[in-house]
């Protein structure tokens, strides 16, 4: 029974449903059988481990990602280690494979992997004594999307082309799309499920080459013609005149000697001041 004394527009709310802010952004379907993908609301989604890369790089790994037009989550992960217990155990290690290497009832295939293991060892026990740098775990997990099935296939072979062409080994998250898909979420959960497919270890002077903020392009509608990006050839236009996007704005040019460092400063009529051989500019 209701109570009477309860007035019609409290009853309002239970007559129509309660439909909160977490029903608006919840989406109406979510299809988990297939192994290979998800799909949520009409749109499918794939996962990519990387299992394997170098330690050193000299570029940033992920800029040829970036720089591409493909719909995708980039999730990275760091775990910082014991610095102290990682040289106890490398030294264990080291003395264990040592040992090892002198066996000669192993196979040629058993010794040349201890060989690997012993001097990979002693590098990283070497960098983190000498050089103070740290050991860390490093996790990277890749979700592409799309709004059919093909065209994600066709995304997801050109991604792990475009990886392997610098050197890092992928694998299709088959059977755990939730849990990839769950760590490239704000969420940042990293499931048990897929760490032990994707840790792999790094100092601390490799993880420079996993910065993931690139700017692929720099376009103000109304600026001036700067030069082209060196790194996707891509047209520079610099409004300085825009003090909503450059408050206080200041420029600094390198470049040698006769590389017209000048004429620029000219064609963005910025005030610049010549002292012999060098250029200051403000």
């Amino acid at each position: 029974m209701i109570n009477k004394s309860l007035k019609i527009k409290e009853l309002i709310p239970y007559k129509n449903g309660v439909f909160t802010q977490k029903d608006e952004i919840s989406p109406a379907y979510i299809n988990l059988k297939n192994p290979k993908f998800i799909e949520i609301d009409n749109t499918y989604y794939s996962g990519i481990i990387i299992v394997n890369y170098y330690r050193e790089y000299s570029e940033l790994i992920l800029k040829k990602l970036i720089d591409t037009n493909i719909n995708m989550n980039i999730s990275i992960f760091y775990e910082k280690q014991d610095t102290y217990k990682t040289i106890r155990d490398l030294t264990y290690n080291i003395g264990n494979v040592g040992v090892s290497l002198k066996d000669t009832d192993n196979s040629r295939q058993d010794m040349e992997i201890a060989a690997f293991t012993y001097s990979d060892a002693k590098y990283i026990r070497k960098e983190m004594q000498i050089n103070n740098e740290e050991l860390y775990f490093l996790y990277i997990y890749i979700t592409v999307y799309s709004d059919n099935v093909s065209e994600l296939n066709y995304y997801l072979n050109k991604i792990e082309g475009l990886l392997e062409s610098i050197g890092l080994q992928t694998k299709r998250a088959n059977f755990r799309q939730e849990e990839v898909m769950l760590a490239c979420l704000p969420t940042t959960e990293n499931n048990y499920i897929i760490k032990n497919a994707a840790k792999r270890n790094v100092l601390t002077n490799g993880l420079v080459s996993t910065y993931p903020f690139i700017t692929s392009s720099i376009f103000d509608e109304e600026g001036i013609f700067i030069g082209t990006n060196i790194y996707n050839d891509s047209l520079i236009f610099i409004d300085r005149y825009n003090s909503e996007k450059y408050k206080n704005a200041n420029i600094c040019v390198f470049g040698t000697s006769g590389s017209r460092k000048i004429i620029l400063f000219k064609i963005i009529n910025i005030k610049i001041c010549c002292f012999g051989a060098r250029t200051i500019c403000y």
